[in-house]
């Protein structure tokens, strides 16, 4: 009877043992694929900062705005892209400041935000980008004109961003929903007007049951946007950290920073491709303008 029991004892604790082992090197992937990325957009930032020597204006950091519907995870996208972007841990802290679904927005101007990338060697120099928390958009077709767009997504003076992030809730009532999908041509007409590109940003992505609601909604989006850039993510919120007696600690999310950072790092891309666009086209108005003195002289 002993020796069956000892030959189970010895099997349970190799299978344990092996189990261990096996979650202890998914962790040690995930955080080697996780600093892997962070440092992919820190060479992309220092690629961008290079360029200031051939006459570009690559020494500012690249210009992202976040904008999106009210109480539709926009603030929240921002934290989270920020939580990630600095390789923080415990608990969350708001650089954005977010309110509750349904109260009044919390975001009523823009805030600009100057985002330090972590670095995961000793000596690495200091790459930043900046995240721009903007107002909401117009909710409604009926309501909001295309000025009204132009005016969220540019600011008073003009705007100065380089790429637009765009947040839809995934959880949100299908109403409001529908609405905020069916804004998304407007929007994204303006923003390519401006020689700009488009990235959208679905939140609250667990609020979908089943695979085919997800494919279903990105393919909407991806029709109205005009684009293949769409992705979900689950933003990290202060709601769901409460605790009465002390701050809780947030678990990082391994999907939700992989996330978050594929989409600055396709934001950056898409930053080089305008920055490139711009220098071409000053390039070529340039001597057009000389010509065009000589012979009026």
């Amino acid at each position: 009877m002993r020796s069956p029991l000892l030959l189970l004892l010895k099997l349970s604790a190799a299978a344990a043992a092996g189990t261990a082992a096996l979650l202890s090197f998914r962790r040690l992937l995930r955080s080697q694929l996780i600093s892997s990325l962070r440092l992919d957009i820190r060479d992309s930032l220092n690629c961008l900062a290079s360029a200031a020597d051939s006459g570009a204006a690559g020494a500012t950091p690249p210009s992202i705005l976040i904008t999106g519907f009210r109480s539709h995870g926009k603030s929240s996208l921002v934290n989270t892209l920020l939580r990630a972007l600095s390789a923080e841990s415990g608990p969350f802290l708001l650089r954005a400041e977010t309110a509750p679904p349904g109260a009044t927005p919390a975001t009523l101007e823009r805030h600009v935000i100057r985002a330090d990338v972590a670095g995961e060697r000793e000596g690495d120099e200091a790459a930043e980008v900046e995240i721009v928390d903007g107002t909401a958009l117009p909710e409604t077709e009926g309501k909001a004109s295309r000025a009204d767009v132009q005016a969220s997504l540019m600011g008073p003076n003009g705007g100065g961003v380089e790429c637009v992030v765009v947040v839809v809730r995934c959880g949100a009532p299908p109403k409001e929903r529908q609405s905020a999908v069916r804004r998304l041509g407007d929007v994204a007409a303006v923003v390519r007007e401006r020689g700009l590109h488009l990235v959208v940003v679905l939140t609250q992505k667990k609020a979908l049951k089943t695979t085919k609601q997800a494919e279903d909604l990105r393919r909407e989006v991806a029709f109205r946007a005009r684009t293949d850039c769409v992705y979900f993510i689950e933003n990290y919120t202060a709601a769901n950290a409460i605790n009465v007696r002390r701050p809780v600690v947030i678990k990082n999310d391994f999907e939700a920073h992989l996330t978050a950072l594929t989409i600055i790092r396709q934001c950056i891309e898409f930053v080089k491709m305008y920055r490139s666009h711009s220098l071409r086209k000053a390039n070529v108005l340039i001597p057009a303008t000389k010509s065009a003195l000589v012979k009026e002289q």
